[in-house]
């Protein structure tokens, strides 16, 4: 290992949680007339399993430093989840280029499955911060103009789907960061909590 490759603790944790600031999503402050409310960046691949069949899904990810939270709806991810709450979390940066450094993480951690129902003042706060309560009107505007939809059920409905949306929270145990140099060379780095 070369001197420039040697990194702190402290460094490593600090390079991998730029590198999440600058990949995940955040709510639009701008949004113009085709703006679902959302910045969308990189996609995080999150790998979870139960009883050996694992399962890798591509989702919209924010973050607060090393802590991951996702916004999900029911399926497969959440059953498992139910039921095994380990996960492997993966960011990387695209469209990946040989002239520049790039990065990417592979996160291992615990995930902890947040509702409206089981944790209303978190869920609520972070829709909040991430602007979730504006991209669900982005997306049922459409049906509500095209259906004439009363105030009364506009308020149900919307109601309704943020009942069946989870929130993981990914709580990292350890985090691996790559980079990708432009000389070909892939130093990598870990992070331990």
């Amino acid at each position: 290992m070369t001197q420039q490759e040697k990194k702190t603790k402290a460094q490593i944790k600090k390079d991998i949680i730029e590198f999440l600031n600058q990949t995940s999503g955040s709510a639009d402050k701008k949004p113009g007339r085709h703006s679902c409310g959302m910045v969308h960046r990189n996609a995080l691949v999150l790998a979870t399993s139960h009883k050996d069949a694992p399962r890798a899904t591509p989702l919209e990810f924010f973050n607060e430093g090393l802590i991951i939270y996702i916004f999900a709806e029911p399926g497969g991810k959440i059953a498992n989840l139910k039921r095994n709450k380990k996960v492997c979390a993966a960011v990387y940066e695209q469209p990946l280029k040989h002239s520049k450094v790039q990065k990417s993480v592979q996160i291992f951690g615990m995930a902890e499955l947040i509702t409206i129902r089981n944790n209303p003042r978190l869920f609520k706060s972070k829709a909040r911060k991430w602007n979730l309560y504006g991209v669900i009107e982005s997306f049922l505007k459409p049906y509500f103009k095209q259906n004439k939809v009363s105030e009364k059920e506009k308020k149900m409905m919307e109601d309704k789907l943020l009942k069946s949306i989870n929130m993981i929270k990914v709580n990292p145990h350890k985090v691996i960061l790559r980079e990708y140099n432009p000389d070909f060379k892939m130093p990598k780095y870990e992070w331990t909590r």
